[in-house]
C-alpha cells in the first residue's frame, strides 16, 4: 500500500484539512491539543506545524497520536491518513506539501445534541446543560463560564438550551476544492446547518465523486431529504459511537436506549452507498465490554456485507477527562482487563487494537486519580438515577 513518507513524523492533515469546532475554533485536526495552538496568529502557527512535519520533529500538540504509536498501535489517526488508498485517496493522491489545499473539512461547530455521554460535557452537548451543575468542577464547560455553580446557573438562565451556531457562508471559498466533508457534533443528524451545507454543495454541483463522513451516536434515524442528498455522493461513511452492548451503551451514552441503537444501525447498513464502522471510546465504564462490542458489530456486518479484516472497527482509549482513562485503574483491575481482552477479538486486526489498548493501559499508572473518578461517578449516578456497581459489578470496589 502506498503511503505518504515525506518525513518520519509526517501527517497530511495540516496540509489538506481544517477542523472547525464549537465557538468557531480552528484546529489542524480534532485530536490536536487546544492549548498548543496560537489562536491569535493561526496562519503562522499552521506554517510552523507544517515545518515540524516536514523536518521529522514531533509537535507537542500531536501527543495523542504519539502516545498511541509508542504503545504499539499501527492505526493512529496520523497513520490512517498517511495511506493513499480507500477514502483517503481523493485527499492524498495529489498532495503537494509546497502547495497546500484544503481538500476536506471536519465540522464540529455545533453542540446541538440529544444525549449526554459521561466523557463529554456542555461544550459538545446541549443535553449536558441539565447535568452541568451536578458535576460543575469536572464538566468540560463553555469557554468564559466559571466553574462555580452560581456562574453556571447564571449562564443557563440567559442562554437556556441554545446551541452554538455558525455562518455556513464562510465555507463557500472551500467548497469548489472539497473532496470530503466530515460532520460531527453534537449529533450531526439533528444539526440543521449540516444539511444546509449539503444543499449548498448540491447547488454548486460538486457532490459527484465526493465522500461524506458522519460521527453519529446511533439514536437518530436520518430524514428522507438527507437520504435523497446522499444518493449523489460517492460514499457515505458512518463512524458510529458504539461504546457497549445493552446497558453499557445506555450508561456511558445516557439517555440512549439500546432498541434505538439497533434500529439506527440497521438503517445505516441498508443505505446502498454507505460504509458503516464503529469508533468506540474506551473508558473505565466500558473497557470490560470491548469484546462484546466487537462481536456484536461483526454479526451486524455479516448480515449486510460480510465481516472481514477490512471491516471498520476502531477502539480509542479516552485521555480526557483524565480520571476516566483506563490508566487510572489499579493493577488488579488492569490485570482483569488484560485477561478478558486476550485472544477475544473477531479478527487479527481487532486483536491488534485490543493489544494496543492493553499496552496503553499499562504504560502509565494514574491510580492517584481514582478519588476524582469515584466522586464524579457517584455524583453523576445520583443526578441520573443510575448505579455504576450494577453496570460494572467487577469494578464495584472502585466506588
Amino acid at each position: 500500500m502506498e503511503t505518504l513518507d515525506f518525513s518520519p513524523t509526517f501527517c497530511p492533515m495540516p496540509f489538506n484539512h481544517s477542523y472547525i469546532g464549537p465557538e468557531q475554533i480552528k484546529k489542524p485536526c480534532s485530536r490536536f491539543l487546544y492549548p498548543e495552538i496560537d489562536h491569535n496568529n493561526y496562519n503562522q502557527f499552521i506554517e510552523e506545524l507544517r515545518k515540524y512535519k516536514m523536518e521529522g520533529k514531533r509537535h507537542p500538540g500531536c501527543r495523542k497520536c504519539w502516545e498511541e504509536e509508542d504503545a504499539g498501535r499501527k492505526r493512529s489517526l496520523r497513520q490512517i491518513h498517511l495511506e493513499v488508498d480507500g477514502f483517503n485517496y481523493p485527499m492524498t493522491f495529489d498532495l503537494d506539501p509546497n502547495n497546500p489545499k484544503i481538500r476536506w473539512l471536519e465540522l464540529a461547530f455545533s453542540n446541538r445534541c440529544n444525549i449526554r455521554c459521561r466523557m463529554c460535557g456542555p461544550f459538545y452537548s446541549t443535553n449536558w446543560y441539565q447535568d452541568w451543575v451536578a458535576v460543575n468542577e469536572y464538566a468540560f464547560g463553555i469557554p468564559g463560564v466559571g466553574k462555580k455553580r452560581d456562574d453556571i446557573e447564571a449562564w443557563l438562565s440567559t442562554n437556556g438550551n441554545k446551541p452554538q451556531g455558525f455562518d455556513i457562508s464562510e465555507l463557500d471559498e472551500h467548497i469548489p476544492n472539497l473532496r470530503m466533508v466530515k460532520m460531527t457534533g453534537g449529533e450531526p443528524f439533528i444539526i440543521p446547518e449540516y444539511q444546509q451545507i449539503l444543499e449548498r454543495i448540491d447547488e454548486i454541483g460538486n457532490a459527484e465523486g465526493m465522500w461524506l463522513n458522519y460521527s453519529t451516536n446511533l439514536t437518530v434515524r436520518p430524514k428522507k431529504r438527507l437520504k435523497e442528498l446522499w444518493q449523489k455522493y460517492e460514499k457515505i461513511m458512518f463512524a458510529t459511537s458504539l461504546d457497549g452492548i445493552g446497558h453499557f451503551q445506555e450508561y456511558q451514552r445516557y439517555p440512549t436506549k439500546w432498541c434505538d441503537v439497533k434500529q439506527v444501525m440497521d438503517d445505516l447498513m441498508e443505505i446502498p452507498n454507505s460504509w458503516v464502522g464503529v469508533r468506540s471510546t474506551i473508558t473505565i465504564y466500558n473497557v470490560l465490554n470491548m469484546s462484546g462490542i466487537a462481536h456484536w458489530f461483526a454479526e451486524q456486518e455479516d448480515k449486510y456485507h460480510g465481516f472481514s479484516e477490512d471491516s471498520w472497527l476502531n477502539f480509542v482509549a479516552v485521555s480526557e477527562p483524565n480520571f476516566l482513562s483506563i490508566t487510572v485503574l489499579p493493577k488488579w483491575a488492569k490485570d482483569m482487563v488484560a485477561e478478558k481482552l486476550s485472544y477475544s477479538a473477531p479478527s487479527k486486526k481487532v486483536q491488534d487494537n485490543f493489544d494496543q489498548i492493553i499496552n496503553y493501559m499499562y504504560n502509565e499508572d494514574n491510580s492517584h486519580l481514582l478519588p476524582k473518578f469515584k466522586d464524579y461517578t457517584r455524583r453523576l449516578d445520583l443526578a441520573r438515577g443510575e448505579n455504576f456497581k450494577e453496570v460494572v459489578p467487577e469494578f464495584a470496589s472502585l466506588i
